[in-house]
């Protein structure tokens, strides 16, 4: 059987596409097989009624460094959410705003009660020490995990933070974009967010969040990129696809997300990634006359009890993600109730904060992502996979073998396709 690329690359989501186009770039012969009919993996856009959604909550923050080392941000043409956020807590919808770039908004935070002196102090210190971190590569939360990693809970506990900012800000913000409430994410990876937030703004590009791995997929050259090819198995140099036939490289970089890669490559290569837990969300889309904000922000719920953790209003952001004259809501939830039920659920919740409007607000659809995330507490974290090399000729890229960000899945991709090289 004779060979037909230097790499096969398993999987067309963000770390796939980054590892061919590094590989492309220094001369290498790459094939990348897709399952689906489309690249992104997790990143995916769908279009209903004229209005694109995007699989579960999902944002690119512009500071991401490799978002600036591998993509276009200009060609993106990216819509900016503002800075801080909008909590609701009960019927109150409250702001914290960035200090730094809304001076006078934070200020009112101030003043209002929503942020106490004591906790805007503590907060400035955490900026600093997470910028300092990230300039200095001290936070770095691909490289690999110390056994003395602690949660975000217990960094925000040891820095003094009081109960209620806690509740009442960093749960609902930081737990949205963890997908989870206790804070039990290691405080590396907060810390680094905390930081992208603080250099960046949350964003969402022109035509939605499967631009990105578009542009990705259109830096690759004619015949690289297969798709409606699932692959069966995968070991070193071989791919056997499900239909039975062999793919004979090299190398095969196996590019998917953790349950997937264990269940394609044979048990002796598998590791503790391979048992790492994942969590799951649901997005709700709905059709809307307008838009229920009156800013271009991110809504989250400070009430333990309700099925929402964020609001967002993705055509304020970014305007064709609704047709004309329209608005697209979406919430994010992490709750299991049926689709109906979850519905309403939702409309209950979003109603004390905006009346009757919610009424004229037309359900669109559920998307429930299985597997969104892979658990990114400190003990889920000494489960990855030290090196991106299982084996002469068997590689493993992805976010769940960094960071489960965009940024950790560019980032993965980029060091396998490196590490490929330097083994040449």
């Amino acid at each position: 059987m004779s060979q037909i690329a230097d790499c096969i690359v398993v999987g067309a989501g963000l770390a796939g596409l980054a590892c061919s186009r590094a590989l492309v770039r220094q001369g290498r012969r790459v094939l990348l097989v897709e399952a689906a009919d489309r690249v992104g993996g997790r990143v995916a856009t769908d279009s209903i009624d004229g209005f694109r959604i995007d699989r579960g909550f999902q944002v690119f923050n512009d500071a991401y460094p490799e978002g600036r080392r591998q993509l276009d941000l200009a060609a993106l043409r990216l819509g900016r959410f503002e800075p801080g956020a909008l909590v609701a807590e009960g019927s109150t919808l409250m702001r914290v705003s960035d200090p730094w770039r809304r001076p006078f908004t934070a200020l009112a935070s101030v003043v209002s009660g929503v942020v106490g002196p004591a906790d805007a102090i503590r907060t400035a210190r955490l900026r600093q020490d997470a910028l300092r971190g990230f300039r200095s590569g001290l936070v770095d939360p691909d490289a690999p995990p110390a056994a003395s990693e602690r949660t975000t809970a217990a960094e925000l506990a040891a820095r003094g933070f009081s109960e209620g900012f806690v509740r009442r800000f960093f749960v609902p913000f930081f737990g949205g974009v963890f997908l989870e409430r206790l804070l039990d994410t290691s405080a590396m990876v907060f810390l680094f967010d905390f930081a992208m937030f603080s250099l960046g703004r949350a964003c969402l590009p022109a035509g939605g969040m499967a631009a990105i791995p578009s542009q990705l997929a259109s830096g690759l050259p004619h015949g690289c990129l297969e798709l409606g090819r699932r692959v069966r198995s995968a070991r070193p140099g071989v791919v056997t696809l499900e239909d039975g036939s062999e793919l004979v490289a090299r190398d095969v970089v196996v590019a998917a997300d953790g349950p997937s890669a264990a269940a394609m490559v044979p048990d002796a290569f598998c590791g503790g990634w391979a048992q790492r837990s994942w969590k799951s969300t649901r997005l709700v889309a709905f059709a809307a006359p307008r838009s229920p904000l009156a800013r271009r922000t991110l809504l989250v719920s400070a009430d333990p009890g309700g099925v929402i953790d964020n609001l967002t209003v993705p055509s304020d952001v970014a305007a064709d993600y609704a047709p004309p004259g329209r608005s697209l809501i979406t919430v994010s939830t992490r709750h299991t109730a049926d689709s109906q039920g979850l519905e309403e659920a939702v409309r209950r919740q979003a109603q004390g904060w905006f009346g009757d409007a919610t009424a004229a607000w037309r359900h669109l659809t559920t998307v429930e992502v299985r597997r969104a995330l892979p658990d990114e507490s400190p003990t889920g974290r000494q489960a990855r996979p030290g090196m991106p090399r299982l084996a002469d000729g068997l590689w493993l890229c992805g976010d769940h073998c960094g960071t489960a960000s965009i940024n950790g899945a560019l980032a993965s991709g980029r060091r396998c396709a490196e590490a490929i090289l330097a083994a040449s």
